[in-house]
């Protein structure tokens, strides 16, 4: 876990400081397609054991803020560039708007794009073994600099590190200044309709240490099923509820749950790395969550089903089933917890 973080934070240092990779531009290009293909030929030349793999794109970074529409340029370019490599050398290119969907699924885009810190998360729930995740900066009024670099998921590992140089106008000045708005919140229900669904998630505070313990609390305004997923700091999935402790995932409306049972005689443990802990909490008047195919047995030694199968379906398949609950029928939530 330690060298996983090494390497994350070696990729954030490699990205905002003015270290030189191996492959760095002599002149700065004159469209934005021609930086993104000498990037994208740099950092194949430098990944070879790459064949095989699913690889995705993630936003580039502005040096301040959310993402900008200069952001979404450099992606798609990216993109773009590596579909035709990516043939020849039997890689998958994860559509990045299927990236993006599946990532606000999980909020491991809370700040509009994938970080470092959730590159392993994101690697494990959404089914992609590279990200290729970047930083633009503008060190001359008429020229910006683009740091990029791809990051194994599983093991954290930099394959590549690459830097170009853009020439601006201003078309990519004006993109640059664009910020994009953050999603729209969700409508609130109209004067003397039902109530909706709603379910809450909290702990006793948002920041752990390693070591230190923790008991997650639930509720929901309505009767409902409930499901809660942990997604640890690791990449680790696991269902928290229902469990073998409480195996029927049925819930009273307006009724704290506490996971563990406080009669269980243990507690959730931080062991880390640092990262953020996701708790998603999905409640249905319907029993439409099944995760028997893709969990483990439980035990009273263990008594929370890890989640073996394939996370991104099973995040496509919760879309699906919420864009067909009736309005009001169905509520979801994410905590977040930083483990530092």
């Amino acid at each position: 876990m330690k060298h996983a973080l090494k390497a994350f934070l070696a990729a954030a240092l490699i990205l905002a400081s003015g270290w030189s990779p191996a492959v760095a531009a002599d002149e700065a290009k004159d469209s934005l397609s021609d930086a993104a293909s000498q990037l994208v030929a740099g950092l194949l030349s430098q990944a070879s054991a790459l064949r095989g793999k699913t690889v995705a794109v993630g936003e580039i970074a502005p040096p301040e803020g959310g993402p900008t529409e200069f952001s979404v340029m450099c992606a798609d370019a990216l993109e773009a560039a590596l579909m035709l490599p990516a043939m020849g050398r039997d890689l998958k290119v994860l559509d990045r708007r299927n990236l993006e969907s599946l990532a606000k699924e999980w909020e491991l885009d809370n700040k509009g794009f994938i970080e470092d810190s959730t590159a392993k998360q994101a690697g494990k729930l959404l089914g992609v073994d590279v990200l290729l995740l970047g930083k633009y900066t503008v060190p001359e009024k008429k020229r910006i600099e683009m740091r990029v670099s791809l990051v194994d998921t599983e093991s954290g590992q930099i394959l590549a590190a690459g830097m170009a140089l853009l020439k601006s106008d201003k078309r990519l000045r004006a993109a640059r200044e664009n910020h994009l708005p953050p999603p729209a919140p969700q409508a609130a229900s109209k004067a003397g309709s039902v109530e909706p669904l709603k379910v809450e998630v909290w702990t006793e505070k948002a920041e752990y240490k390693p070591g230190e313990k923790f008991r997650v609390n639930v509720k929901a305004n309505q009767d409902c099923h409930l499901t809660l997923i942990d997604v640890g700091t690791s990449g680790s999935v696991n269902v928290i509820f229902p469990n073998h402790q409480a195996p029927d995932n049925t819930v009273k409306a307006n009724v704290t749950y506490t996971i563990p049972d406080l009669s269980a005689g243990f507690e959730f443990e931080v062991s880390g790395p640092a990262g953020k802990e996701i708790v998603r909490a999905i409640a249905s008047h319907e029993p439409v969550v099944d995760l028997a195919d893709i969990v483990g047995k439980t035990t009273a030694q263990s008594p929370f089903a890890e989640v073996k199968g394939n996370v991104p379906a099973l995040t496509r398949d919760i879309q699906a089933k919420a864009k067909k609950a009736k309005p009001g029928e169905w509520s979801e939530t994410v905590l977040q917890l930083k483990i530092r």
